[in-house]
């Protein structure tokens, strides 16, 4: 070996060695089933903050809903994550707050494809749901110092969120509801939102609060349901853009162009429980 490498592996292992070979992390708990049903998993895709406070933000993806969250040759493996949570990972990150990202469990995956053909409302709405999440919770726990759960539910998944307050409670730190899809997708998507108009404001915790786009074009996410539900607190976000279609990654529905200012009213949220009633808040 010569000298100059020499010089250089040895600058350098201290850093490779204090560097976790992955940031990320795919936690899986075993779920209950009745007798004589296939045994099924929950997996989430754990990403903890470099230094971190203790919280987590659970992220439930929006349409379809199911990222197929899985370790391949030994790498975690997934079909998508949500865009904007990802934009705005380094504000949290920064914050201390780790992102969870929760899969359905795997008898819920049903054909893959980018139209879902399990993990609707009979089971997001369900008990079992809420007991599946509340395993993968504690496996969360055996794999990190990570005390405070907040579940965030964009669009689609902000079934989950609503339920999961619902039958959770006080074992959430907290639930954001994003972009609620309140109205039902029709059709063969009958049972996908199905649930969500029929749910009173006051069955929700007092840390339940909704964030949503005031232009939100998205004829499955009206703001006016946020307006109507969001008794505990409201965050609206104003400006941004409208590349894609009304229910697009890149719109109004997704805040395009104002993850960052998202990004930082949730950590003024979740790190000091207080409410940034308009994203990018008036001037003046």
């Amino acid at each position: 070996m010569n000298s100059l490498l020499r010089t250089l592996l040895q600058w350098a292992w201290p850093a490779l060695v204090a560097t976790p070979c992955l940031a990320l992390q795919v936690i899986e708990a075993p779920v209950s089933r009745p007798e004589g049903q296939p045994a099924a998993v929950i997996r989430g895709l754990l990403d903890l903050a470099p230094a971190p406070n203790g919280k987590v933000l659970m992220v439930f993806p929006g349409w379809p809903g199911i990222p197929r969250i899985e370790l391949k040759d030994g790498r975690p493996s997934w079909l998508y994550l949500q865009q904007h949570v990802q934009e705005m990972r380094p504000l949290l990150h920064q914050a201390g707050i780790s992102v969870l990202t929760v899969d359905c469990p795997t008898d819920q995956w049903g054909q893959r494809g980018p139209s879902p053909t399990a993990c609707d409302d009979d089971y997001r709405s369900s008990l079992q749901h809420a007991q599946d999440v509340r395993a993968l919770i504690a496996q969360t726990r055996q794999a990190a110092a990570l005390q405070q759960f907040y579940a965030m539910g964009h669009s689609y998944g902000a079934v989950s969120s609503h339920w999961l307050a619902i039958h959770l409670g006080a074992e959430l730190a907290g639930s954001i509801h994003s972009a609620t899809q309140s109205v039902a997708g029709g059709g063969a998507f009958t049972r996908y939102a199905s649930t969500v108009a029929a749910i009173e404001p006051a069955q929700l915790p007092s840390t339940s609060i909704y964030l949503h786009h005031r232009d939100d074009l998205c004829r499955f996410t009206p703001y006016a349901f946020a307006k109507k539900q969001a008794i505990h607190g409201l965050m609206t976000v104003t400006g941004g853009n409208r590349w894609s279609e009304p229910c697009g990654k890149a719109s109004f529905h997704s805040y395009a162009e104002r993850s960052q200012e998202v990004g930082a009213a949730l950590v003024k949220w979740l790190n000091e429980g207080v409410i940034t009633p308009l994203i990018p808040a008036e001037s003046g």
